[in-house]
């Protein structure tokens, strides 16, 4: 595996799908923390059709967030301030040139790393 490749996976892995993953424990009710007891009582009182709009806009927010902070990293490379990401010593934002694209579309980190749509 390459090591953009490589980050990708770790990305969608350890941002976007256990976001989603607890955003799905707490549409069933299944957190046990105290402080979203609240929250949760008020989602599992909504109609179903409400909690698949909850489900769109948390992937929605997921996916806008990853590209901006993706954007940002890419960025940061471009204009040389010293913030970078390195993976089996290659620097992820030079071997891509456009990392903010890399986990969109059907070949796209999400498509190939995700498990939650």
């Amino acid at each position: 595996m390459s090591a953009l490749d490589k980050f990708g996976k770790f990305m969608v892995t350890n941002f976007r799908e256990k976001a989603l993953e607890q955003n799905e424990m707490l549409l069933k009710g299944f957190l046990k923390g105290k402080a979203v007891q609240d929250l949760q009582n008020q989602i599992m009182a909504l109609p179903e059709s409400e909690k698949r709009l909850i489900r769109r806009v948390v992937i929605d927010l997921l996916d806008t967030a990853m590209h901006d902070f993706l954007f940002a990293l890419q960025d940061s490379h471009d204009r040389g301030t010293g913030i970078e990401i390195t993976v089996d010593g290659e620097n992820v934002a030079k071997v891509s040139g456009m990392l903010h694209g890399e986990h969109l579309g059907e070949k796209g980190w999400i498509t190939r790393f995700g498990r939650s749509v």
